[in-house]
């Protein structure tokens, strides 16, 4: 058999293989809830790919759940948290293309119905969360750490992004910290709530 033609099938095979293993799964209805599982959000798709779609979020109830709020938007990653486990941490989807653009959602935090603050994937670029791309998506965090407590009723969400540096959400207004929060004064150091 002659060589050249094994290595061009094995370079075809090789290069087949990487182009398939950078397909994304398509959308599907999810359920995410909160650490005790009081609270839990339903996330129904519109469309095969994309954002579209809506999001309810439910109290737990022993004979029937309530409804606390709705959102227009369709995630797959979401995480409920917080002080009376209100708020919801979304993140965006497995984006399209090489960079980091303003209208890519990076993450979002929500509270109640209403959208808290936004931080799209450049953004999160320019506060150095750094870069990681494949075939033909990209992904600008590496760990979702979760939720934190810091003393009374407040809380943090972090994540660390591909380049290693840990970003800090305050759940109140949504504000971001490139370094983890302080312990409070009490000399407590908070704890992590632990990833699903």
């Amino acid at each position: 058999m002659n060589v050249k033609l094994v290595v061009i099938a094995a370079f075809v095979i090789a290069s087949s293989a990487a182009v398939l293993a950078d397909d994304e799964a398509g959308n599907r209805p999810v359920v995410r809830s909160s650490e005790n599982g009081s609270v839990y959000a339903k996330s129904v798709p519109e469309e095969n790919y994309g954002q579209k779609g809506k999001t309810s979020v439910f109290s737990v109830g022993a004979d029937r759940d309530t409804l606390i709020c709705e959102y227009e938007w369709y995630a797959n990653t979401i995480y409920i948290g917080g002080a009376g486990e209100q708020t919801l941490i979304r993140f965006g989807p497995w984006q399209r293309g090489r960079k980091p653009q303003k209208d890519h959602l990076a993450l979002g935090t929500y509270r109640n119905g209403r959208t808290v603050r936004e931080y799209s994937t450049a953004e999160m670029e320019r506060l150095g969360s750094g870069l990681s791309t494949s075939v033909s998506h990209y992904t600008i965090f590496r760990r979702h750490l979760g939720f934190r407590w810091l003393k009374g009723n407040s809380y943090v969400y972090e994540v660390e992004g591909v380049s290693g540096k840990v970003f800090t959400i305050e759940l109140e207004t949504g504000s971001l910290t490139e370094k983890p929060a302080e312990p409070s004064a009490g000399g407590d150091v908070g704890s992590r709530a632990p990833q699903p």
